[in-house]
């Protein structure tokens, strides 16, 4: 390997361990804990490294974002590869979602929750969900956009809210609680 390889590989490193030392210090203490400072510190570079590599903590937030968003998009691709229905196929997308977040839920958090810094990063699935509202529903254009705009407000709500679901309620399963909650709109909305 030459020497410009090994220095774009260390640079790559680099930036991998920045993007993994934020997202370890939003899991162990939350977001709002994500600092410049913290991350140097915790990857043991100085700051002016870090800083060379994103030019600020909402650039840094972006690529960490950008990198959810891929995933996500990943996921849910790969997801429907095997189904054609668009009612069965908008329920495997609510699955891929919750998946998702149940297992990344800082990342979630950051991805649906805190306030973005500027750019939209989740445009890329968009296309992948209207073509399936499309086919379920027979709608386009702005009436598309009110099932979509539901479809997202259930979707987050009910993870948000069931993942601040505590103590006292084994007795519900949260995720057969979701299922059931998309099963209901995805019928509603479907063509008769």
């Amino acid at each position: 390997m030459g020497h410009i390889e090994r220095k774009m590989r260390d640079k790559e490193n680099t930036r991998n361990n920045i993007l993994k030392a934020a997202l370890d210090i939003a899991i162990s203490e939350g977001w709002q804990a994500v600092t410049i400072r913290r991350i140097s510190e915790a990857v043991e570079y100085t700051t002016s490294i870090v800083y060379s590599n994103f030019e600020s903590k909402d650039a840094l937030l972006l690529e960490i974002m950008k990198g959810g968003f891929d995933q996500l998009y990943d996921l849910s691709e790969r997801a429907l590869k095997a189904e054609s229905d668009p009612k069965k196929q908008l329920l495997i997308l609510s699955l891929v979602n919750w998946d998702f977040a149940m297992a990344n839920k800082e990342l979630y958090q950051l991805m649906f929750n805190v306030k973005r810094p500027s750019g939209d990063v989740a445009l890329k699935g968009l296309e992948l969900i209207e073509n399936i509202f499309a086919r379920l529903t027979g709608k386009e254009g702005k009436e598309l956009q009110k099932f979509f705009i539901n479809w997202i407000c259930l979707r987050r709500g009910c993870i948000n809210l069931i993942m601040e679901f505590k103590d006292g309620h084994e007795d519900i399963n949260p995720r057969e609680l979701y299922i059931e909650f998309m099963e209901r709109f995805i019928s509603s909305i479907a063509l008769k």
